[in-house]
């Protein structure tokens, strides 16, 4: 349990330190972080669900994008 939690805080260290080059401007590309948490979550699923729960992700991730897109183009002093 102890070496887990040491590589646990040893990777939120250096995620945590990614530069901001890491993240995607385009919502279309995946970044490292995206296919980690994606392989991670899908760890020990069959292909099938893996496909599924994938597709979803990116869906997710493509409407987060572009929700946060149209409030940065709407201007600061919209709701």
């Amino acid at each position: 349990m102890r070496k887990f939690a040491i590589v646990f805080f040893a990777l939120t260290l250096i995620l945590g330190s990614l530069s901001m080059t890491a993240y995607a401007n385009d919502c279309t590309k995946d970044t490292p972080v995206d296919r980690f948490g994606d392989w991670f979550c899908n760890l020990g699923k069959k292909p099938k669900i893996k496909n599924r729960n994938i597709a979803t992700r990116k869906a997710n991730r493509l409407a987060d994008c572009a929700e946060k897109q149209a409030r940065e183009a709407a201007g600061p002093f919209s709701t």
